[in-house]
């Protein structure tokens, strides 16, 4: 009862494949920048030569881990997490939306992205593939209106 279809969400992901992810994300940051290791050493505060050691899967400590989201965001962290069931959006996408009229748009626009491609019964990965921007847009709307939501809870608690 442990094969990936049943119960996904709860199966236990191994050490070394989240390693694998990480470094393999890193690895395709240095390619994409056209970075050395040195280069993605000064970001995570390591040496050219952990570096490469995180690129081939070793273990990675929190406060790298931490300093490569905060500055790759998804790029670096979101294959990783999306093995448990995660992903990493910065809260400052959130500021893109200046009003809440704006998130309607966004919001409809991947909505009816969704319908169309729904209309034979399922979303097919060419039809999902084009509706990225819109599914994007909306996320990012969404969060807009999460994190307000967020930071009114939290004067409501303190005040």
């Amino acid at each position: 009862m442990t094969a990936p279809h049943i119960h996904a969400r709860y199966r236990t992901v191994p050490a070394t494949m989240l390693l694998g992810s990480m470094g393999r994300s890193l690895e395709r940051i240095k390619a994409e920048d056209e970075l050395i290791d040195a280069d993605l050493g000064r970001v995570i505060g390591k040496s050219a030569d952990r570096i490469a050691a995180y690129r081939g899967g070793r273990d990675m400590s929190a406060l790298g881990f931490v300093l490569a989201c905060k500055e790759w965001d998804g790029r670096f962290a979101n294959d990783t997490l999306a093995l448990v069931g995660m992903s990493l959006r910065p809260l400052d996408g959130a500021a893109a939306i200046t009003a809440e009229r704006d998130c309607l748009p966004a919001v409809a626009s991947a909505v009816a992205s969704l319908a169309a491609a729904l209309a034979d019964g399922r979303i097919d990965d060419l039809e999902l593939a084009g509706m990225t921007a819109e599914l994007d847009a909306a996320a990012v709307a969404l969060d807009a209106l999460r994190e307000r939501a967020r930071g009114r809870r939290l004067s409501l608690i303190s005040g």
